[in-house]
């Protein structure tokens, strides 16, 4: 992101994306996807067709979608849940009081508490095993199905121009409930993606406007301290 202390309601996607852009193809499987997700440290990515035209994206809520929709279990008693932290192990304290236990080093996560074991030893406990709080909370790749990213994409993405305004693009993300925008060239190709992280940025990052020196150039307004 560059913005070159520009006024903030100056600048624009150009101003705020992020260029070095990962993208999947559609037909791309949805676990290699999902590595790439991880290994990039990102929570989502556009998604091209073959001509190179964004046709979607897929993030890390798609990805949890998949996972609370899926199938339960022939045995009923173990009825699928979202998994969302490859550092919880089931675990049974006594019977029908299933947890989770974590198994980062001590005060690695928030959401840790102690438990103790049946025979009285002391264990780490997960008290929200199926939220995710960071980024190394992902699913588990060899959970997810052997699908092409194609089926499991957000469709009908949402995509501004380059020079798309900064109140438009926050209107754009609060109206459609959405964390990021796609910018695309004129053939609808990706070219770069702004995030709500990339908005709070610029306006953390932004000059103070000098709002009291407008004002007192007009004597008809009482200047508030």
């Amino acid at each position: 992101m560059t913005t070159d202390a520009k006024p903030l309601l100056s600048l624009t996607a150009a101003d705020l994306m992020t260029q070095n852009l990962v993208q999947f193809t559609e037909d791309m499987p949805l676990r290699e996807a999902a590595r790439r997700l991880v290994s990039e440290r990102i929570t989502g990515a556009p998604v091209v067709d073959s001509q190179g035209v964004c046709v979607g994206v897929l993030s890390s809520t798609d990805f949890l979608h998949l996972l609370v929709n899926r199938r339960p279990r022939r045995d009923p008693a173990s009825i699928a849940r979202p998994i969302s932290c490859s550092h919880q192990r089931p675990y049974h304290a006594k019977p029908g009081d299933p947890q989770s236990t974590c198994t980062l080093p001590p005060g690695a996560c928030a959401v840790q508490v102690d438990g103790k074991g049946p025979d009285g030893d002391e264990v780490l406990l997960c008290n929200e095993p199926h939220c995710v709080f960071a980024d190394w909370q992902v699913v588990e790749v060899e959970e997810l199905p052997d699908d092409q990213v194609r089926f499991h994409m957000t469709g009908d993405p949402v995509t501004v121009s380059a020079d798309e305004g900064i109140q438009r693009l926050a209107h754009r993300m609060i109206n459609a409930g959405v964390h990021r925008v796609i910018v695309v060239d004129g053939q609808n190709h990706p070219i770069g993606i702004v995030s709500g992280t990339d908005i709070l940025a610029a306006v953390s990052y932004a000059e103070p406007e000098s709002h009291s020196q407008e004002t007192n150039t007009n004597d008809s307004l009482p200047v508030v301290k």
